[in-house]
């Protein structure tokens, strides 16, 4: 008898087993008008790389280490999945219409498509200028409205997967949250008021949100863009009303004073280096006090091959050179240049913020038409855009030297300046050495201010 209570315990502990959930989930894909060499998914501290074949076709096996919400990216666009261990689950859709093609099937194709439809949604009904431009009341009761129309759609599809809708939840919170921490920046924007300012008790609806919670900060995207917005915003906050701009310095203060050493801290730390880490006056204490906050080794080794990068451009150090194709033909090289201040613009025709900048771009070049100044535009398009680049210099009548570079962003004048962003100003004095390496916008009033002080 005990014999036999043990046999049906084996076969009991047996089944148990069988039953367990796989550790992985499969996703496949289909890209029609693909040009993409890959897939690119992340989330909850899990990355992969799928290769792209020659028929648009994509396919792998992910060891996710936790259940939830992963970007996943196809060339330049990207759109929000959620994926579950032991499912299976293909998304088809079309390169030259990313969002509005996306179609799912497999075991999670209800709450993708789902997460699909939603985002259409909010592209179709949410006018970000028009929201944060409202008063605060107003826009706190538009927040509200949004949500009674996501909920709507939300019975639409008629979602009964549990463990989907718990972790919705705590991403719409979240998202909820961001939109008030970006409330107030993104009002004086787009309303022109730069002294506007909110109630006392306009973020007391964030009492209930902890800003030190590393867990969620794994587990969660949207968390993740919270604390960065929420940061953000305190130093916004105090630079605001202090009129210090050492902005990147704030930051890292904050950040390493209000998160416990380890990997959220490290992550938004890391993150906001990659960009924020400037070869200006900033450089060396912004690079202590990362290396001080116990940080990851190798992102530690990472960010001092850009340190010691970024020290080779600093101010009155030697310009990096360049010989590029003239738009009007032959080349120009940067020693043609010498003895004129140089102010160069990094930019693409694809790159929105680089032809929001030309207007401003033209009015400065004109001001500054009978100065020591020599304007210089460098191209980082692909070669297939050459001819795009050609007309477009053309149609908008832009001035200055226009030149495109041989490389786009592998040429060695680009990487010799660190550049992983654009548009890029840079300003060159009359020997050819460094006055800035991220020199300030054309719309910028500081430009102007700068240019003063040298001529």
């Amino acid at each position: 008898m005990k014999k036999l209570s043990l046999l049906v315990l084996v076969l009991f502990v047996i089944s148990c087993k069988q039953e367990e959930k796989p550790d992985y989930s499969v996703l496949n894909g289909m890209v029609e008008n693909n040009t993409a060499e890959s897939a690119f998914i992340r989330g909850n501290d899990f990355e992969a790389l799928i290769p792209i074949n020659d028929k648009g076709a994509f396919t792998d096996t992910l060891h996710l280490k936790k259940d939830g919400f992963y970007e996943l990216y196809v060339g330049r666009e990207r759109t929000e999945v959620y994926l579950e261990k032991g499912m299976e689950l293909t998304v088809n859709l079309n390169a030259d219409a990313f969002d509005e093609s996306l179609k799912y099937t497999g075991d999670l194709a209800n709450v993708n498509n789902f997460l699909a439809a939603k985002y259409l949604w909010g592209e179709q009904n949410i006018d970000s200028k028009m929201t944060f431009s409202l008063d605060e009341n107003k826009f706190k009761e538009r927040l509200g409205q949004n949500k009674k129309s996501l909920d709507s759609l939300y019975a639409t599809y008629k979602i009964d997967n549990e463990s989907f809708k718990k972790k919705l939840d705590e991403e719409e919170k979240y998202s909820h949250a961001l939109m008030i921490e970006n409330y107030k920046d993104a009002h004086r924007y787009y309303s022109g008021d730069e002294a506007f300012r909110v109630s006392d008790d306009f973020y007391d609806g964030l009492k209930n949100i902890s800003f030190n919670d590393t867990l969620a900060y794994r587990n969660s995207m949207a968390y993740q863009n919270l604390l960065d917005a929420h940061f953000n915003r305190l130093v916004n906050e105090e630079t605001f009303e202090s009129g210090d701009n050492n902005q990147t310095i704030l930051y890292l203060k904050k950040v390493n004073e209000a998160l416990p050493n380890g990997y959220a801290k490290d992550k938004i730390m890391s993150s906001y280096l990659q960009f924020g880490l400037k070869p200006d006056s900033t450089l060396d204490q912004a690079y202590n006090i990362y290396k001080k906050s116990n940080p990851n080794p190798e992102n530690l080794a990472k960010l001092t091959e850009r340190y010691n990068k970024l020290k080779t451009i600093t101010k009155d150090n030697p310009s990096p050179t360049f010989n590029y194709e003239n738009h009007k033909g032959g080349t120009t090289d940067l020693a043609s240049l010498k003895g004129n201040y140089v102010y160069i613009d990094v930019w693409a025709t694809w790159c929105g913020p680089c032809l929001r900048e030309i207007p401003s771009l033209k009015e400065v070049e004109k001001d500054y038409h009978n100065k020591n100044i020599k304007f210089v535009s460098i191209s980082i398009d692909e070669p297939k855009d050459y001819k795009k680049w050609k007309a477009m210099v053309a149609e908008k009548e832009l001035g200055g030297i226009q030149l495109m570079a041989d490389n786009n962003w592998k040429s060695k004048f680009v990487e010799d300046y660190a550049i992983l962003g654009i548009p890029r100003f840079i300003l060159i004095d009359p020997q050819g050495n460094i006055v800035s390496a991220d020199a300030p916008r054309p719309s910028d009033p500081a430009l102007r201010k700068t240019l003063d002080a040298l001529m």
